[in-house]
């Protein structure tokens, strides 16, 4: 069906509930279960997402298909072909009710070209959780290190004391490429956050890894510039 190796692993709940989301007004969300005989494939109705108690509940056509109890399912969703895999659910009439997953596999599209930086280049950014049309100043300045870039995202590797920076603004602005201001601030959406943190080489504390989705476009010349060794 789907080679699970060509995708990434998603297990921050923000990013696996937006990718829920997005994929409940979308057409083609299905779900799988191996048999011996094959494959049974299931078109999924709709689904629906109850936030209070972290659950899912998918609706299918019952006349048309069958569920066999007991054996896990799989589920495709149409954004970025995200898959998870579930093994505990309920049956009801038409409907299968679960906990959200905790874990899942999705594709990570990027539409440009993504620069690498090696530690010893410092390459940095600085970062406000908010802005006024007057005032530049209003909210707390983060300088954090840039690990990749590209026109449209970029990869972070912070200390993890700033997790719950990026968990509680998960919407920032990009104010500076290392020293270099932005007339216009880039809005940036928090898109990823690693679960675990790591020690990194020649590092003291831990460090987690951020990935930020951009809403705008770099200046020609000042990302040009930050590109440079």
């Amino acid at each position: 069906m789907v080679d699970l190796k060509a995708f990434r692993t998603c297990l921050e709940y923000r990013e696996i509930l937006r990718i829920l989301q997005r994929s409940s007004s979308l057409q083609d969300n299905l779900l799988w279960q191996s048999l011996p005989v094959g494959k049974n494939v299931v078109m999924i109705k709709h689904f629906e997402i109850n936030f209070v108690e972290r659950g899912l509940q998918i609706f299918y056509d019952t006349d048309k298909y069958k569920i066999h109890p007991q054996i896990p399912i799989f589920t495709k969703l149409s954004y970025n072909s995200s898959i998870f895999k579930v093994s505990h659910y309920h049956l009801s009439k038409d409907t299968i009710a679960m906990q959200l997953p905790t874990q899942m596999k999705t594709l990570e599209l990027r539409s440009s070209t993504r620069r690498k930086f090696s530690e010893l280049m410092d390459k940095h950014i600085s970062l406000k959780p908010s802005l006024n049309n007057l005032h530049r100043e209003m909210g707390s300045e983060l300088q954090v290190r840039v690990i990749d870039i590209s026109e449209y995202g970029i990869g972070l590797l912070v200390s993890e004391q700033n997790r719950k920076f990026f968990k509680n603004n998960p919407v920032l602005w990009i104010t500076k490429l290392q020293n270099m201001e932005l007339q216009f601030p880039i809005m940036a959406e928090v898109a990823y956050i690693s679960l675990d943190a790591e020690y990194q080489p020649n590092r003291k504390t831990k460090e987690i890894r951020v990935g930020l989705k951009l809403s705008g476009v770099f200046p020609p010349k000042i990302y040009l510039d930050f590109l440079k060794d």
